[in-house]
């Protein structure tokens, strides 16, 4: 059986592997597929959907994380609905409205309360290989600061790399979920008059920070994060 992605998710500015995510994730909550059934293997589902295995396994790995699927190796193995239902009801509270019924300043107040959390999970965590990852990133960044919507895209990558520092799963799966509808909406925040140096900036040093590790200096980066004068990443 071939297997399409919704026509919504699939044109907006999500990855294809978040899309199916979000599509199987919308089966599991709504009923369709119920806690312990097999949806196949990888391999099938790459087969069903139609894509690369590096879609499918972030697809999976994203549903694994929000406590929807769990793989199981062996003869009769493959991919299953997780019957942990507390989670899945609480995936169902986070994801389960249309996206006009929540304006992007909503999104935002719940990601600025939930930032302080991932920034210092980040900086009790990190490696020193996490940190040059996100240093790169920003100099990615600097590429783009005379293009804004790609710049905002590349400063949620930036957020999306620093939460998966975190080992608390829970504000991991909540944040990025906050993160995608963000993502989907970036079109509509980003500005000509945009003060790319200026984020940049603050960015540059909320990294230092986390380097640097829990302290004054980190209170006072997430501080300076917090007071962007535009609603952006």
């Amino acid at each position: 059986m071939v297997r399409s992605v919704n026509p919504f998710l699939a044109s907006s500015r999500i990855s294809l592997g978040e899309a199916i995510a979000r599509e199987l994730e919308g089966e599991i909550t709504g009923g369709i597929l119920g806690p312990g059934e097999r949806l196949g293997t990888k391999q099938e589902l790459r087969a069903q959907f139609g894509v690369a295995p590096a879609t499918i396994n972030e697809a999976m790995r994203l549903l694994e994380m929000r406590g929807m699927l769990t793989a199981r190796p062996g003869p009769g193995g493959g991919v299953f609905v997780t019957r942990a239902s507390a989670r899945v009801r609480l995936n169902q509270f986070v994801l389960g409205y249309r996206w006009s019924e929540a304006a992007m300043a909503d999104h935002h107040t719940v990601r600025n309360a939930l930032e302080p959390l991932v920034c210092r999970e980040a900086a009790r965590y990190h490696r020193d290989a996490d940190i040059r990852v996100l240093k790169r990133m920003l100099d990615t960044m600097a590429k783009h600061t005379d293009a804004p919507l790609t710049y905002i895209h590349r400063t949620l990558a930036l957020h999306r790399r620093i939460v998966k520092i975190c080992r608390n799963t829970a504000l991991q799966s909540i944040y990025l979920t906050i993160l995608a509808f963000l993502e989907n909406g970036a079109e509509r925040t980003a500005s000509e008059t945009f003060d790319a140096l200026d984020h940049l900036a603050r960015h540059r040093e909320l990294v230092e920070a986390i380097d640097e590790g829990p302290g004054v200096r980190l209170e006072r980066a997430i501080e300076a994060h917090e007071l962007r004068v535009r609603v952006d990443a």
